[in-house]
């Protein structure tokens, strides 16, 4: 019985983690390196197991850095099932048809321009091996017990993360031993608006537990509000542009609920709201139908009244690439969220382009900015950042919301141990090196009966 993580260890990105049990050989998620585009893209084309050795998979959430390598495990060969709940099944399919698009584009770009001895660029994969994926995958609701392997149990608890986001609880059974095993995949950050809390989970062994935010304290809910209305409120005083760079998975939906209740309530004032990202809208369709994971607050103030939290007066969704570009001519005050959230590809390139010299905007970031990125560059105060060749100055405010990060912070991990019944072995993963070494250091510190591990890159450990 052992785990060997292939991805997310010692970084963030690039979730991959191989349970073998009994002679069987489980995935747990397969996602994309993300961050500087030519590392990422030379790691993304390999996988690091036969594709053809794996009995079954199982998807955590739908974010790419967790479900964006399933089209080539399916390229590769792999034919059996993925298991999935159902509202991650709708939100990784859109999430795997646009990163097939914008490696298609990336990939015709490339060849446009390319030198004579350069080799062609190809993409990772197209639209047909989605389908593939798409027609492997099986739903499984939360809280419902099912066999996927003839030694293997799961059970989807609730995550808290993003829409469908879910702890991978499994039984593992190998000879007369058993082990209750959890994969958190992303874990929660508690009150987060739209979605449930995370669940508490039966009793367990192991946890291979994410560590993004392991060393950190998030602002509380009222923090969060009362930073985020404070922000409008000058920068609307000030005639500016508020921008947004977002995710357009789980960020930007939240955006928009939090922005719909403070102006419905009249804490700041009814100003255009710009949603410029094509997949944010076709994302907000998946988030309408899944109604199933709505905490009891959405429920109470838009489901049951018949509402759409994610569509009102002042909200304009963006459809073309023409209007998108009109958004720079538009005076003050007004906001756009757009993608991509770490301000690498995506409409927000040129919003921020034509908007950074202006120290009457401001930039809002509100989630995780990997290493090398723009976005981390924005939040270490860089005074220039490069666009399309071009070096503009960071002249706009850059202000940053903790609280929206929809990963738990470091009291959030430690309560979801202390409340795990017969934890005694936790695998720290996705997170950065020093964040893995604060976090367990941390706890050893508060739980000393319980052993840390920091895996390594493929390395093989015994549960």
């Amino acid at each position: 019985m052992q785990v060997t993580s292939y991805g997310a260890a010692g970084e963030v990105t690039g979730s991959k983690h191989l349970i073998e049990v009994g002679g069987k050989r489980l995935l747990l998620d397969c996602g994309m390196f993300q961050g500087d585009h030519r590392t990422a893209d030379k790691k993304n084309r390999e996988l690091p197991f036969d594709a053809n050795t794996i009995d079954a998979v199982i998807l955590s959430h739908g974010h790419l850095d967790h479900c964006g390598s399933l089209p080539l495990l399916v390229r590769r060969g792999y034919r059996g099932p993925i298991y999935a709940t159902p509202a991650t099944k709708d939100v990784a399919e859109c999430i795997m048809r646009d990163s097939a698009h914008i490696q298609l584009y990336d990939a015709e770009y490339h060849n446009r321009h390319r030198k004579k001895n350069e080799p062609a660029a190809t993409p990772l994969y197209v639209d047909t091996d989605i389908d593939r994926v798409l027609a492997l995958m099986k739903t499984v609701p939360y809280h419902k017990a099912i066999n996927v392997l003839p030694n293997v149990s799961l059970t989807f608890y609730d995550a808290g993360h993003i829409l469908g986001s879910a702890v991978i609880h499994l039984n593992l059974t190998e000879g007369n031993r058993s082990v209750p095993f959890a994969y958190t995949g992303d874990f929660g950050h508690k009150d987060m608006p739209i979605l449930r809390n995370p669940d508490i989970l039966p009793e367990t062994e192991v946890v291979l537990s994410e560590s993004t935010y392991g060393n950190r304290t998030h602002e509380t809910l009222n923090d969060r509000t009362k930073k985020l209305v404070a922000i409008v409120r000058s920068t609307v005083k000030m005639g500016g542009k508020i921008i947004v760079p977002a995710f357009a998975l789980g960020r930007m939906q939240t955006l928009i609920y939090s922005l719909h209740v403070l102006t419905d309530s009249g804490k700041i004032p009814r100003l255009p709201i710009y949603i410029d990202s094509p997949l944010g809208e076709r994302l907000t369709r998946v988030f309408r139908k899944h109604t199933e994971c709505y905490d009891e607050e959405a429920k109470r103030l838009f489901t049951s009244r018949h509402d759409d939290p994610f569509g009102f007066r002042n909200l304009n969704y963006v459809k073309s690439v023409e209007e998108s570009k009109s958004l720079n001519a538009k005076p003050g005050p007004l906001i756009i969220i757009a993608s991509s959230g770490m301000v690498e590809a995506g409409r927000v390139l040129h919003h921020l382009k034509n908007g950074l010299a202006n120290p009457n905007n401001t930039v809002l970031v509100v989630g995780y900015m990997a290493a090398g990125t723009r976005g981390r560059k924005l939040i270490e105060g860089a005074k220039t950042i490069s666009f399309y060749g071009d070096r503009v100055p960071v002249r706009a405010s850059v202000v940053k919301i903790n609280a929206y990060s929809a990963h738990a912070d470091e009291a959030q991990l430690l309560h979801f141990y202390s409340s795990t019944v017969g934890l005694r072995r936790v695998f720290l993963v996705h997170g950065d090196a020093a964040v893995r070494a604060d976090l367990a250091a941390t706890i050893k510190k508060r739980f000393p009966k319980i052993e840390t591990t920091l895996p390594i890159a493929g390395r093989t450990y015994q549960l």
